[in-house]
């Protein structure tokens, strides 16, 4: 059996799609039956999202500028 960290190293190398696949089956194993509905708006909003990325709608930013934003949000 992988180790928790040797799973999330082979996990992050996965394809986007097969990342959403499992990000997907895992939410779904936690959440409970009330939880699909917000689990199902949050997928189409991600959806909605990355087809304005694609379509340059808007412009993402690199994940490192995002996190240290919200790190800096997150500060006392």
């Amino acid at each position: 059996m992988l180790t928790l960290a040797q799973l999330i190293t082979e996990a992050t190398a996965f394809p986007d799609a097969d990342k959403t696949i499992l990000i997907e089956k895992l939410v779904e194993s936690m959440a409970g039956p009330m939880d699909q509905d917000m689990l199902r708006e949050g997928i189409q909003t991600a959806q909605k999202r990355l087809a304005e990325i694609e379509s340059g709608a808007v412009q993402a930013i690199p994940k490192e500028i995002a996190l240290a934003q919200v790190r800096q949000l997150m500060e006392p």
